[in-house]
């Protein structure tokens, strides 16, 4: 075998590996950048939730023991923040779940307010819907909120245990998830997204799985069941939360007490997962909520450490 030969080989070869390489590494998803930490200033955070991203790739987050949201860039940096502890307009009680409608309007899930509020991009108050109750536009403990490509708004109404969905000014339309509707009991379910062919699904947390229901509340599979532990195997979760879809589809889920980020194309069938404390101990790190900007950027909100952690994927 000649030196010129040997040497032909081993360029192809390295550019085989080279290939190989930067396949996987386009495929794996990859910590750019983290901000945050606990305190009440612009930038810090007490127990955030979900988060959300607009046309622009700006970030919400639900502030929510601060009792606000902010507004930051897609690189971290602090635009805006609104909100206040109390049950004024304005004012929150335990914010948990956002959404953002296709104006960029910014909707709120008033948790212990028992309500819905409505706000322009800058923060401003528009229109609020709910209060404690069972009847229809009622609301026991709301949670998640996706809206759909109509403006369409479903909110989950946890301890009714379904779901309400309104129109963008907030007027109830609907009700779907009773037991005796969809054949099982929707147990805590935590967060919703819009699936890309508009499917609804739930991250039904108490029963460690994903519900996916067609706009109208029928349900068409599910996926997952319990297992805890830093080797179990993909597809198993323990009390799933945050719910975000990709531009192709794919779903990802905030597995949180597996410190984890999990996976899976539009059938349900498990592609990867990843922890995102890059440790499996005591730390009480937990990823929450999940969302996916325009430019495949993936936002993480971890409820403990007070923190948002951006990856590229």
């Amino acid at each position: 075998m000649t030196k010129l030969f040997k040497a032909t080989l081993a360029l192809a070869a390295l550019i085989l590996l080279t290939q190989v390489s930067c396949s996987f590494a386009q495929s794996s998803p990859v910590l750019r950048s983290t901000w945050g930490e606990y305190g009440s200033k612009p930038g810090q955070f007490k127990y955030p939730t979900m988060v959300v991203t607009d046309a622009n790739n700006n970030v919400y987050v639900v502030d929510q023991h601060n009792q606000r949201i902010q507004k930051f860039n897609s690189k971290g940096k602090f635009l805006l923040m609104w909100g206040k502890p109390g049950n004024s307009e304005g004012e929150f009680n335990y914010p948990y779940g956002i959404a953002l409608d296709s104006k960029g309007d910014v909707y709120v899930s008033d948790m212990n307010n028992n309500r819905i509020q409505k706000f322009s991009p800058e923060g401003e108050f528009i229109a609020t819907t709910g209060s404690y109750g069972e009847g229809n536009g009622k609301l026991k403990y709301p949670y998640g909120i996706a809206i759909d490509e109509n403006d369409i708004l479903y909110v989950i109404d946890a301890f009714n245990y379904r779901i309400q969905k309104f129109d963008v000014n907030l007027n109830y339309l609907s009700k779907w998830g009773s037991q005796n509707e969809i054949g099982i009991k929707l147990y805590m379910p935590h967060e919703i997204a819009i699936a890309k062919e508009g499917e609804i699904i739930l991250s039904d947390r108490q029963n460690h799985r994903i519900s996916v229901f067609s706009k109208d509340g029928k349900l068409i599979k599910r996926f997952g069941d319990f297992g805890e532990g830093k080797n179990i195997k993909g597809g198993l979760f323990s009390e799933p939360h945050g719910v975000s879809v990709s531009k192709n589809g794919d779903i990802f889920i905030a597995d949180r007490y597996n410190y984890s980020i999990q996976q899976f194309n539009q059938k349900g069938e498990f592609l990867k997962k990843w922890l995102t404390t890059a440790v499996f101990d005591d730390s009480k790190h937990f990823p929450l909520g999940i969302a996916i900007a325009k430019n495949n950027q993936l936002f993480v909100v971890d409820h403990y450490a007070h923190r948002i952690y951006k990856y590229r994927y």
